[in-house]
């Protein structure tokens, strides 16, 4: 058997090579290696709970290069771009894109190769509900009191949008009303402007509201006076102190309104402070007066005093 393989062994390795190189020929004449792009839908994996992920880029386009059998054997499904989050912080941040390919492809590159993302952290906090009062009642009929079932409520949401959120609003319509009526109150979360802030869900939507007119009561508006304590530390300067609203709609017996020109709130500490914020804060309302919000919002301003170099 030894010898027989050994006879014309020159000519068989001669053999074999030509049918190595035909079988090269065809392949590549038949079945060459070609270049593509495909798109592929990005997935994102190892999300973490309790927090709002958003980017950009929702396709990522891929360069390949592969025999043209192989591209006729497969579909955009088989590629896959994901980017992992599992190590993710809160804040922006660019990470890189992960690409898995079938056997047989090769990667000539992919756009864009990082994505950029914006994680927030879902939050909630209490804020203020003032109601607002639009149009008149009956001739010789005034708002004697507003009773609100709720002074706060909860907002929840991305912690940027969040911390944009001032109070809630609602408005309370009175059309030529004559009677005592209670209303469900629709709400809105807006920012220091009035502006509504969206992408929060406020977890009660609507307040009852129980509305008390009289005859004879005299209303009138004036302006809110945000009252601290002097106890800022020494390391701060008190910049600026606003209200929200800063003015506010008052009504009582005529001899009482007749001598308000501005309502002031509690006296508040500033002795915990070292930044600037926000701060929920009760009106002094005097007796015989009545309003429809018993608490405003102070915008705290402050700063760090500068060293004297001297």
């Amino acid at each position: 058997m030894i010898n027989l393989l050994k006879q014309n062994l020159f000519l068989k390795c001669i053999s074999l090579l030509l049918a190595l190189g035909l079988w090269l020929y065809v392949m590549n004449e038949q079945n060459p290696s070609i270049t593509n792009s495909v798109s592929v839908q990005l997935s994102i994996i190892n999300a973490p709970d309790g927090y709002q992920i958003h980017h950009d880029n929702d396709t990522i386009k891929i360069r390949l290069k592969a025999p043209r059998s192989a591209f006729a054997s497969v579909d955009n499904s088989d590629f896959k771009a994901y980017v992992d989050l599992t190590d993710v912080k809160e804040g922006e941040q660019t990470l890189p894109v992960h690409i898995q390919l079938p056997a047989g492809f090769e990667l000539l590159g992919s756009s864009p190769e990082n994505i950029k993302f914006v994680v927030d952290k879902i939050i909630q906090k209490q804020i203020p509900v003032d109601l607002v009062l639009s149009g008149k009642p009956a001739d010789d009929m005034v708002v004697a009191s507003t009773k609100q079932s709720a002074d706060t409520i909860v907002v929840r949401g991305p912690r940027t949008q969040v911390d944009a959120v001032r109070r809630a609003i609602g408005y309370i319509g009175l059309d030529n009303n004559k009677d005592d009526f209670t209303v469900i109150v629709p709400l809105r979360a807006v920012d220091d402007d009035n502006k509504d802030v969206s992408n929060v869900t406020l977890l009660s939507s609507t307040v009852n509201a129980s509305i008390t007119l009289a005859h004879g009561l005299t209303r009138k508006i004036v302006t809110i006076k945000p009252l601290a304590n002097s106890d800022l530390p020494a390391e701060y300067t008190l910049d600026s102190l606003k209200a929200t609203p800063d003015k506010i709609e008052i009504t009582g017996n005529p001899q009482v309104i007749s001598t308000i020109n501005y309502l002031d709130t509690e006296k508040f500490s500033l002795g915990k402070i070292t930044s600037s914020g926000d701060q929920t804060v009760n009106l002094l309302i005097p007796q015989g007066v009545t309003t429809s919000t018993n608490t405003v919002t102070v915008s705290i301003k402050i700063s760090e005093k500068k060293l004297d170099k001297n």
